[in-house]
């Protein structure tokens, strides 16, 4: 079997960008891993693995069966499943997780409120449970109105438990001003509130935890930074640059190298003529693979540009745009733009995005060129690209040693 492209994945980087964040929030506070979608591609098993063992006291998943698949983890200790579980019942393997509090439910409304408690009944357990609040998301949970009332109930049902309160803010990463709007109404309806002890306030994820120390409350859900990126404004993500590691990074070699003439079009619809004589790159991944499609530059838009390394793989040697419209097995780009474009061969490693935080290529800079998030990047690469859980500052990067990871 030979795989076209390889994703790294640095656990090293995932742990110290999970100490980062501990050490942001501090004492009063603690960091949930968010890992679900398998970790946002970056497999769900090894990335939970890394931060129980880094400390993190636990984790968040939307799905029951993505809590299910943790639970069989010897190092996990806690797992939050933000979905609406419902309908479970006395038989359910989830069961025994929720009865040693393992598992732990977040309540979206009182209906959900009575299955659980029915459930808890029956088993003779106590379920922990966060009510989630909608402060402007939309997506689940219950009005700051119904809110008061909602956690009022969960205090007095029997079986069940308050572990937490929590909402979700709708763009902390490029809005200041409604982010502290949703803040604000969050902390009105918490006001005059009588949480039990132990009880944990949530709001921020990545973005908001980054912005201001006041969204932290008594925990944070750390999802696309473990990655080292921050989502968001330009000048949010750089202000942390230098905090953060990247953990990812996507590589590929060129499969076919050919000039082509001024005018020339590349890909379906004829989307890019070529401005002159030029070389032109072919790299085997596409839109089946997780490459936007709308990555390529057109006659009317620049797209994404990815890097080319230089022979021996050790250091770029340019930048090449990504050209036309992606296939789904393959992009074209531009090598003409690339001093000594002449030389270059097919079997010349590339770089989708790379383990940088700045730099065309960057994976955040690969995303907006494309109009996508990060997430949206990562939690799109598909089956076919081979996952390498490595120390990606460390990886070999030589062609041989690029060829020989990627034989199986």
């Amino acid at each position: 079997m030979h795989s076209d492209s390889l994703f790294h994945v640095d656990l090293s980087a995932i742990a110290q960008n999970a100490s980062m964040f501990a050490r942001l929030v501090g004492p009063d506070a603690v960091c949930c891993g968010v890992v679900k979608a398998d970790a946002y591609g970056l497999g769900a098993r090894p990335v939970t693995e890394t931060l129980m063992r880094a400390g993190m006291p636990l984790v968040a998943v939307f799905r029951v069966d993505e809590a299910l698949d943790l639970l069989s983890l010897a190092a996990c200790r806690r797992v939050l499943v933000l979905g609406a579980v419902r309908s479970l019942c006395p038989m359910h393997p989830l069961v025994p997780g929720l009865a040693d509090g393992r598992i732990e439910l977040v309540v979206h409304d009182e209906h959900q409120l009575r299955e659980i408690a029915a459930l808890a009944a029956g088993q003779s357990i106590a379920i922990r449970v966060h009510v989630k609040v909608d402060t402007g998301m939309g997506r689940g949970g219950c009005g700051p109105r119904e809110a008061a009332k909602l956690i009022e109930t969960v205090q007095h049902t029997p079986g069940v438990a308050l572990a937490g309160v929590m909402t979700h803010f709708t763009s902390a990463g490029t809005d200041a001003d409604t982010t502290a709007e949703q803040a604000a109404l969050f902390a009105r309806m918490l006001k005059g509130l009588q949480l039990p002890a132990g009880c944990r306030v949530h709001a921020a994820a990545t973005a908001a935890t980054v912005r201001d120390r006041t969204y932290h409350h008594g925990m944070v859900r750390i999802g696309i930074g473990l990655a080292g990126c921050i989502p968001g404004s330009e000048s949010l993500a750089d202000a942390w640059a230098g905090q953060l590691i990247p953990a990812v990074r996507w590589v590929s070699a060129l499969s076919h190298v050919r000039s082509i003439q001024a005018g020339q079009s590349v890909g379906y619809g004829q989307t890019w003529r070529a401005p002159q004589e030029t070389t032109i790159g072919i790299v085997p991944v596409g839109y089946a693979d997780g490459v936007p499609r709308q990555a390529g530059s057109t006659q009317d838009r620049a797209g994404a540009s990815i890097a080319i390394l230089q022979s021996d793989g050790k250091a770029v040697a340019g930048h090449a745009p990504v050209i036309g419209l992606v296939s789904m097995d393959q992009i074209a780009v531009d090598l003409g733009c690339i001093e000594g474009c002449a030389h270059i061969e097919p079997g010349r490693m590339i770089e989708v995005f790379s383990a940088t935080q700045d730099g065309p290529s960057s994976l955040r800079r690969f995303g907006a060129a494309c109009g996508v998030t990060p997430h949206q990047v990562l939690v799109g690469i598909g089956p076919r690209v081979r996952r390498v859980h490595a120390n990606v500052q460390a990886v070999a990067s030589s062609r041989e040693s690029w060829q020989s990871a990627t034989a199986g």
